[in-house]
């Protein structure tokens, strides 16, 4: 209803009588056809007029037309606000019941059209009723009437030219088109002998036939008599325009499908908002010089406008950085091009448009999608547009590449807790390792009682009273190494100059009797060093524990071997090795072996804490230790030191 007025021609066919194109008219009688005068009066009469409403011409002739209005229409001044209507919008559209002239009434659909001479003055208004009841037929003898009124005398041409904003053709029931009319002419391009027999997806997107879309209209259409959508359509040229669709099913006598009436109009005002929308943003461009610079200068912000319906409009150079897309590769996009495939189908997109017009503003973080398919965390800031007449010309749309910012939010979590696991786990070992030393010792004192309380009976228990003396001595062995784990929290040893020789040789002294035992070799050769700035305490530990593994792991097979060398790393390190000819260590259990309580082989006697002292040690001081081994050959363990050159 906002098609404006048109100046339209008056100058009649040239190769008919007007007698001929009256009679041409004349038999017409499922419509309505009427003119009146620019009061409202009736100045014309055609038989369907009469047919439908009752009325002999010279009946009605002259009688204004809301004799066909029921009382409560009259009272409200119903017709002349019509009338009004259609001069104000160049035609008005409307249904509602319509009395006859026995008073009985009808459903009826009303067209009112304003008539215009060449000098633009009204001369009055063309009135197409139909009744409703006979919708079946309604669109084939609308186009009927529309075919025959082409060639009708000056008044019915100008009627039917009115209606131009209208494409009014015939489907056959395969949905082919049979017949084509002016008005679908001018919207979708298509002369009548290049569209008759063709297919009407050709009217349709890609992706709508290949969806099968346009059969699935037929099929509504056919099961419920009619079917409306709104939609885009492209016309001959390729050019898209939005638009209203009525699909009617028409049957004959014997309700046999013979074919649809299609009715398309064009709502592309949209559009036009489209355009006007991207106009203020050139002038704004043009006019703002200083501003566009700013914006393109902004390499970090993906800085875009959007029009009212989420179509790009705009795009900067940090838009073109941080989502990888060329201006003319996005300049017309919907913008949920950048959501995940789950946003779109859960209506995010739509939903933050929504709540930017709600509150004038809407600010998100989530992930977005590149050109390329890669996702990065954005925090995404939309504001809705308006002009000074508060009319809504589009959106505001930045977005900020906040995934660094949240790769080191997740690493300071994870790192929080495992510092908490940590912190637990010390504070477990410093408790038990208090707590149960004065067990221990009252359990070592009654043992010794128990002794001596058994006298010359002690020899037949002697067994048993040493396997109990030597469990306890692993207890309280076990409890001082979670002693010196609590220590390595709580304490940091000062550095001193080590010498590796004297403190190797001690090394062996405080294992004498196991070395012997087990009659291992421990050879020191090739020391590049013989000196470290390290803590002597810890620095023994590490060694201590490091060939106690070497000798409790060795091979049952073979003499135990242990060598113990120096040298410097590519990088600068100092490096102790302590290499054996042991059992040697899966490499499944490598990353293993430095963890609290754990052990490579659970066959030989230990407590799984002299690797984790080891590697609690080296953390602390920003020290590392590797290890090498292969299952039946051995194992060489590795100790890099960080040392000042001075």
């Amino acid at each position: 209803m906002n098609a404006e007025s048109e100046n339209i021609s008056i100058s009649p066919p040239k190769n008919i009588s007007h007698e001929q194109y009256r009679l041409l008219v004349d038999s017409i009688t499922d419509y309505a056809i009427f003119l009146l005068d620019p009061t409202g009066r009736v100045v014309s009469w055609n038989p369907g007029a009469q047919q439908i409403k009752q009325y002999q011409p010279e009946e009605i002739i002259g009688k204004h037309f809301s004799t066909f209005y029921t009382a409560e229409a009259k009272a409200s001044d119903y017709p002349a606000m019509e009338l009004r209507e259609a001069q104000r919008l160049g035609k008005f559209e409307d249904e509602g019941w319509r009395v006859r002239k026995d008073g009985s009434v009808f459903w009826a659909n009303v067209i009112i059209t304003p008539i215009y001479n060449e000098q633009k003055t009204l001369i009055g208004f063309s009135k197409i009723t139909r009744n409703l009841s006979e919708r079946k037929k309604a669109e084939d003898d609308l186009f009927k009437a529309y075919e025959e009124l082409k060639n009708s005398e000056e008044r019915f041409r100008l009627l039917i030219e009115g209606v131009t904003d209208y494409a009014i053709f015939m489907l056959d029931p395969a949905g082919n088109v049979a017949t084509w009319n002016e008005g679908a002419r001018r919207l979708k391009g298509y002369e009548a002998a290049e569209i008759i027999g063709k297919f009407f997806s050709k009217f349709y997107s890609q992706e709508a036939v290949q969806s099968g879309y346009p059969e699935y209209e037929l099929s509504r259409a056919k099961a419920e008599g009619r079917f409306e959508d709104e939609g885009w359509r492209f016309r001959k040229d390729g050019s898209a325009f939005w638009a209203n669709t009525v699909l009617t099913a028409i049957y004959n006598p014997h309700h046999e499908l013979i074919g649809f009436s299609k009715i398309t109009r064009d709502l592309t005002e949209k559009k036009r908002l489209e355009q006007q929308l991207f106009r203020i943003n050139e002038e704004l461009k043009e006019s703002e010089e200083k501003s566009r610079l700013l914006i393109n200068s902004v390499q970090d912000y993906a800085i875009l406008m959007l029009n009212p319906e989420g179509i790009i409009v705009s795009w900067n150079a940090g838009a073109e950085r941080l989502k990888g897309y060329k201006v003319q590769e996005i300049i017309g996009k919907h913008f949920s091009i950048f959501y995940p495939r789950e946003a779109i189908q859960q209506g995010f997109p739509k939903f933050e448009i929504a709540r930017a017009l709600e509150y004038g503003h809407f600010e998100d973080e989530g992930w977005r999608i590149k050109k390329d398919g890669t996702a990065f965390w954005a925090n995404v800031v939309l504001t809705p547009i308006y002009n000074s007449a508060n009319r809504l010309l589009g959106f505001a749309k930045i977005t900020r590449d906040l995934t660094e910012r949240r790769r080191n939010e997740d690493l300071m979590q994870k790192n929080k807790e495992l510092a908490r696991i940590n912190n637990d786990l010390d504070n477990f070992v410093y408790t038990a390792s208090h707590d149960l030393k004065t067990p221990i010792t009252n359990l070592e004192g009654l043992l010794d009682a128990l002794t001596e309380e058994m006298g010359p009976e002690k020899d037949i228990h002697q067994e048993i009273l040493t396997l109990m003396q030597g469990s306890i001595v692993s207890l309280k062995k076990v409890i001082d190494d979670l002693g010196d784990i609590t220590k390595l929290q709580q304490e940091k040893e000062a550095p001193e100059t080590v010498n590796l020789v004297e403190l190797i040789e001690e090394t062996k002294d405080n294992l004498r009797e196991i070395i012997n035992t087990s009659k291992s070799e421990i050879k020191v050769t090739d020391l590049a060093f013989e000196t470290l700035e390290y803590s002597r305490k810890n620095l023994r530990s590490i060694l201590y524990n490091l060939v106690i593994n070497a000798i409790k792991y060795a091979d049952p097979q073979r003499t135990p071997a242990i060598l113990i060398q120096t040298y410097f790393s590519s990088t600068g390190e100092y490096v102790l090795s302590v290499a054996d000819n042991g059992l040697g260590i899966a490499d499944t259990q490598l990353d293993k072996i430095f963890s609290i309580y754990k052990r490579a082989h659970t066959h030989v006697e230990g407590s799984g804490l002299g690797l984790y002292l080891v590697k609690k040690i080296l953390d602390n001081s920003g020290d590392r230790i590797t290890v090498e081994s292969e299952v039946g050959k051995g194992s060489v363990f590795q100790v890099y030191f960080k040392q000042e050159i001075s």
